[in-house]
């Protein structure tokens, strides 16, 4: 296996020491995308938020910090990730503010109508199972609770060539922004907002679980 490929495949599920290290890369070249994202949503200081692919845990640490009298749910398929997460959120942990555990998206350990917010950073093309995923966020989503997607890629024409070497890599597809629609609309969702920052090609969508869902 190429160099290349080594480290997309640590992208995908970041392992052993090269995966760690990919991990606070992630967590310093991902911090501009974050930020930028998280102004599409109100987290109150209460919420009860779970961010899927964690990874290195800075997302987690930056949203807990506005809901520091709430909770703040980080969980990842990475044993490595979630130990680096742990690392870089101890004294959010030992607060009672975040907690952080191993796990996937298609079968969340927690109980239904629990979250405000679910977000995910630069993670949803590499769920095993989109729709059904979205429905099992769905799930432990409150009544009229958020989800929020945030790329660095959408599928668009100006940057099509760059995109679609980064998709062969990768072994993932990127979305139009009529696609997200579409498959957060089949889960079960309501498009709240598309946000684009059409120069840097960024995407954050936000949708609300239907009241009754």
């Amino acid at each position: 296996m190429g160099l290349f490929k080594k480290l997309a495949m640590q992208c995908r599920k970041p392992s052993g020491l090269l995966g760690r290290f990919i991990g606070r890369v992630m967590n310093s070249g991902h911090a501009k995308i974050r930020r930028w994202g998280l102004t599409s949503i109100s987290i109150n200081p209460d919420s009860c938020v779970l961010d899927i692919g964690c990874g290195g845990g800075k997302a987690v640490k930056e949203i807990a910090s506005t809901a520091n009298k709430g909770k703040v749910y980080g969980i990842d398929y990475s044993e490595d990730m979630v130990q680096l997460s742990k690392k870089v959120n101890d004294n959010l942990i030992k607060q009672g503010i975040v907690e952080i555990m191993k796990g996937s998206v298609s079968a969340l350990p927690f109980p239904d109508n629990m979250f405000d917010f679910v977000t995910a950073f630069e993670s949803y093309y590499f769920w095993p199972d989109l729709v059904n995923d979205l429905k099992e966020i769905k799930r432990v989503l409150k009544p009229g609770g958020f989800i929020l997607l945030v790329h660095a890629a959408y599928k668009d024409e100006r940057f099509e060539k760059r995109n679609n070497k980064v998709a062969n890599l990768l072994d993932i597809k990127f979305h139009t922004q009529e696609e997200y629609k579409a498959f957060l609309s089949e889960a079960g969702y309501k498009i709240e907002k598309i946000n684009t920052l059409h120069e840097k090609n960024w995407i954050s969508v936000v949708a609300q679980k239907s009241e009754g869902n």
